[in-house]
């Protein structure tokens, strides 16, 4: 089946459910049908915009959208998150850092006030803005998250960071044409976006109006070629999709949509980059994770119903003594929790696997670039205190960036492991119909432990005492040629000469013996330093296991004194239960048939 028409028979699936008001009184899995039925509605392609201030993000946010909607300057202009999304009729809600929602006006006016310039304004307490607006590229499920410029992007707002990136489909990477591709914005793809597996990245080459092309016809292939090799483009292991870069001037492109001028509005770069956008954003393996999304919480959804619709048939339709049986299974599974809890040990283990994968990917790009960086500092050593050097400078240099790693990464980490611990909750509340909150041990633990690097070098700090002895033996020789004046001379120049050879020929030979050593010791750092963030990561997913399997223990007594509570009333049933359990029966072969065609259509594809 095609993706689309797939697509299609999950929507019929939910209308035709929704529309369904006995399905009602099963209310958790009601609103989770309501809660797909809108998201799929909403199937949004969400593009973060980021870039550092005076880049002209908004500006490009703008055309885009093909208005002056957002506050623009050459100051820094946004405080604030802005997704901005299709409405019909422009709408605005500013959502507060508490929960709250403003209603707000549809304005650059209403926006102004916050403004990073703005005196006292409300930016600090607000999460993001949401704007709806009528525009023709947002009409096909795109979202556009606006983000606040900063002179640092290593300063970005932890909700940029956390809330927006991990979902982003694509990210518009803005550059200035002037001084294009900074190092901190090299170090924040580096490292923000490539260890959260970001590498949909479209790097827009703003400001390109100030580029004389007939100057300067290299320029463009000067940029891409700068990009090429700033990601290693050309290795196996290359962390970025590709190279795509767009030369943008959103100045042109928002003048030229607003005066009606066709060739400015072309010559800006905004059709090829609307094209570039709508190539990345319909890619077909994007789509195709959606809809095995779609289609997993359908099913999800479907078994829980039907399992919910089989209890119920089975409690309504039996007499006194059926549920008296029925409680007595219920309080024997209450015993035997073996089998619950190895369902929730599986959903940890999933997502703990996850993170493993997570975390070695970083790990790995890490210690490419530790052993680019130490082999650089034995390659320029040059002096015959080589030993100390090597057994001592360099395992603290090694010591150094491992803790400055783990330093950066450990907040990560725990943002991680507190969104698996949020994620668990919510899944086990969901399944048990119930709201579980898990609180493991927050603070984080991980540590850098001393490496201990064994390394051995040969010991040179003698070339000198043996260019001594080999200059003093020329002398001899020297004395019986020359004119005793002028020997000492010959000496002088003789000794340097030959203990700059000598050391040179010692240092080869001795970096030649420990690059190998060196590099098989970098090697069993990295494997006890993954042991130890592995080990971490164990211990914390182990606390939230136990924590969701003490949840279970209090969840099944309550599910039993639900039973219980029905065996009383059973006997008050009389001929409408007898209706009910037969448009019930109904309801159950409609589930089980959409449920059975969902499954056989999810094994072909």
């Amino acid at each position: 089946m095609e993706l689309q028409d797939e697509k299609q028979e999950i929507v019929r699936i939910l209308n035709e459910l929704a529309g369904n008001s006995g399905l009602r009184k099963h209310e958790r899995i009601f609103q989770g049908l309501l809660d797909l039925q809108r998201d799929m509605a909403g199937d949004f392609y969400t593009v973060v915009v980021l870039g550092e201030f005076k880049r002209g993000k908004s500006t490009l946010v703008n055309a885009l959208l093909g208005t002056s909607l957002l506050p623009m300057n050459v100051l820094p202009e946004t405080a604030t998150i802005n997704a901005i999304m299709y409405e019909e009729k422009p709408r605005l809600c500013v959502v507060q850092r508490d929960g709250t929602q403003v209603q707000g006006e549809v304005s650059r006016g209403f926006l102004q006030q916050y403004s990073a310039r703005e005196a006292g304004n409300e930016a600090e307490k607000v999460s993001y803005i949401k704007i709806g607006y009528p525009c023709e590229m947002l009409k096909d499920k795109v979202v556009l998250v606006d983000t606040p410029g900063v002179s640092d992007l290593n300063e970005q707002r932890s909700e940029v960071t956390y809330r927006f990136l991990p979902k982003a489909n694509a990210v518009l990477f803005v550059l200035d044409a002037n001084s294009p591709l900074k190092k901190t914005e090299k170090e924040f793809i580096e490292e923000k976006l490539l260890p959260l597996g970001i590498n949909n990245i479209l790097f827009i080459l703003n400001k390109y109006d100030a580029v004389d092309e007939e100057e300067e016809e290299d320029f463009l292939p000067t940029v891409r070629n700068r990009l090429f090799h700033a990601f290693q483009m050309d290795e196996e292991e290359a962390m970025l999709r590709d190279i795509s870069l767009v030369p943008f001037s959103a100045k042109w492109a928002l003048e030229g949509l607003e005066k009606g001028n066709e060739k400015m509005v072309r010559l800006s770069g905004l059709p090829q980059l609307k094209e570039k956008l709508a190539s990345m954003l319909t890619a077909s393996q994007v789509e195709k994770e959606k809809v095995a999304g779609y289609r997993h919480r359908l099913g999800w959804l479907l078994s829980s119903l039907e399992r919910e619709m089989e209890r119920e048939y089975a409690l309504g339709s039996s007499g006194v003594e059926e549920l008296e049986q029925a409680s007595a299974v219920l309080r024997k599974t209450m015993e035997d929790k073996v089998g619950q809890k190895e369902k929730v040990g599986e959903y940890v283990k999933a997502a703990k696997m996850q993170m493993f994968a997570m975390a070695d990917k970083s790990l790995s790009y890490f210690h490419s670039k530790l052993k680019e960086n130490i082999f650089e500092l034995v390659d320029q050593y040059h002096s015959q205190d080589f030993k100390r050097f090597v057994e001592q400078t360099i395992p603290r240099q090694v010591q150094k960036e491992v803790e400055g790693w783990l330093t950066r990464y450990a907040s990560h980490l725990d943002k991680l492991l507190g969104v698996m611990e949020q994620e668990v909750a919510q899944g086990f509340s969901r399944h048990f119909e119930h709201q579980v909150k898990l609180q493991a041990r927050k603070e984080s633990l991980l540590r850098c432990e001393k490496l201990g690097l064994r390394l051995e070098a040969a010991d040179i700090s003698q070339t000198a005492n043996q260019a001594g002895i080999l200059t003093a033996l020329g002398m001899v020789f020297t004395s019986l040629v020359i004119t005793p004046v002028i020997t000492p001379f010959f000496t002088m120049w003789g000794r340097t000469k030959l203990m700059d050879s000598l050391l040179g020929k010692k240092l080869e030979e001795a970096k030649a013996e420990l690059r190998p050593q060196l590099e098989g010791e970098l090697v069993r750092a990295m494997l006890a330093l993954t042991e130890q963030v592995h080990k971490y990561i164990d211990q914390r997913a182990d606390a939230i296991r136990k924590n969701a399997e003490s949840a279970y223990e209090v969840l099944v007594e309550d599910m039993a004194k639900g039973i219980e509570k029905q065996l009383a009333e059973k006997n008050k049933e009389g001929e409408a239960v007898r209706q009910e359990m037969a448009a019930l029966s109904e309801e159950m072969n409609m589930v089980r048939m959409y449920r059975e065609n969902l499954q056989a259509e999810g094994e072909m594809s």
